[in-house]
């Protein structure tokens, strides 16, 4: 075999496998998922629920409504490639495709669906430990969903 061949051939192979090694350790990589649902109503008086904390706050300044209710909270794990999915308040369902994780930035695809119809489609790129918020309507309210990664 000419020399120009054989050092091709061990280029070649060691670009495979440290491609292996990066997307094994990509996959391995621990995501922890953690989903607050908030009904937003301009019904009754003014209120923010004490369990949302510092997200009651944020949301108040960012959403124009009367009152914050945390109606559910949940976490779950898995790794890029992997799907997540949440039941939601009002029969929805929330999944989560884990699409890439670089350093500490996690990308997915959320969507909500309601039945069969998709009410929400969105690619999402969220740093470990910071919240990103989207909301669906629900007639004159708003469920608020905030969605934090953990890369673990």
């Amino acid at each position: 075999m000419p020399r120009k061949t054989i050092h091709l051939a061990v280029v070649l192979v060691g670009v495979v496998c440290l491609t292996a090694v990066l997307s094994r350790q990509a996959a391995a990589q621990n995501i922890t998922v953690r989903v607050v649902q908030v009904l937003a109503s301009n019904e009754g008086e003014d209120y923010v629920d004490p369990a949302l904390g510092a997200l009651g706050k944020r949301l108040k300044k960012t959403y124009p409504y009367r009152n914050y209710r945390q109606v559910g909270s949940s976490s779950q794990s898995g790794g890029v490639g992997g799907t997540l999915q949440f039941a939601l308040h009002g029969g929805m369902l929330l999944t989560l495709d884990i699409k890439g994780c670089q350093e500490t930035v996690v990308s997915m695809l959320a969507v909500v669906i309601q039945g069969r119809t998709r009410l929400l489609s969105t690619s999402l790129s969220v740093g470990s430990g910071r919240t990103m918020i989207i909301n669906v309507p629900i007639g004159n309210d708003r469920l608020i969903l905030a969605i934090t990664p953990y890369v673990k």
